[in-house]
């Protein structure tokens, strides 16, 4: 599913960084969402929550 979104994003945004980011936000959160947080990487979690904090705050 974050492959997809990923996909999806870089033609709506025009920007293969946006797709990227939100491909991680995606996949953090589905796999929080799931029960299943424990297998994501510590990295993973830092690098989803500064795309998060960049596009709530920051601004795309």
């Amino acid at each position: 599913m974050p492959a997809a979104i990923c996909a999806l994003a870089i033609p709506f945004t025009y920007s293969i960084a946006h797709g990227i980011a939100f491909g991680f936000i995606t996949y953090a959160a589905l796999k929080l969402c799931t029960g299943r947080a424990r297998e994501v990487k510590p990295i993973v979690w830092v690098i989803a929550a500064a795309f998060t904090f960049k596009y709530a705050y920051v601004g795309a």
